[in-house]
């Protein structure tokens, strides 16, 4: 079973993450204001007659209406905000997250350490990468292991011979080469 990870740290990658979380803020005070704008200039050519302290009084609906938008439309914007904050962290956490630990394997990986292990948490972003990452690890520690063998098997062939190989040996050694020869077609460069 995968080790379970846990993260302390939400703000893994902090400039990623702020970008995501303005991205989506931006558009909800983009969205209220266009919703404003859209009120106040479709009630522009209209009256409302309204009662204010007892007066009765003839407004531009925008006039009446503006302060009362206003509020709400603040009110909306910062719990929506608030909302939207806490989710694009979270969905950004879920990205920033893997792409850190995987970066972190890959970094390993390439000083040819294969023990390491590409699975990232369940619910995390990123999951079919992370498998792609695992089976070609997987992949190239195997391939690894042959070669090893390939050599192992000439080099204790050779050490058996005390390093002088006699004409009658030479079938066996030509064997053991192209074995060694077969593991590393295996690496295309």
């Amino acid at each position: 079973m995968a080790e379970k990870f846990k993260r302390r740290n939400y703000f893994i990658d902090k400039n990623f993450q702020t970008r995501f979380m303005m991205k989506f803020g931006s558009i909800i005070v983009l969205s209220s204001l266009l919703i404003l704008g859209g009120i106040l200039f479709f009630s522009s050519d209209s009256n409302t007659v309204a009662i204010e302290n007892t007066k009765v009084t003839v407004k531009r609906t925008s006039d009446f209406i503006l302060p009362i938008v206003a509020i709400n439309l603040t009110v909306v914007v910062f719990f929506s905000g608030l909302g939207v904050l806490a989710l694009t962290m979270l969905v950004s956490h879920q990205i920033a997250g893997p792409l850190f630990r995987l970066r972190r394997e890959v970094d390993l990986l390439q000083r040819a350490d294969f023990r390491r292990d590409f699975h990232i948490r369940g619910n995390d972003q990123l999951q079919a990468f992370a498998k792609s990452l695992d089976a070609m690890c997987r992949s190239l520690k195997d391939k690894h292991l042959g070669l090893k063998a390939s050599f192992n098997s000439l080099s204790k062939f050779i050490r058996d011979r005390n390093f002088h190989i006699a004409a009658k040996d030479a079938d066996q050694l030509l064997t053991l080469l192209d074995h060694l020869q077969v593991e590393l077609d295996n690496f295309k460069t």
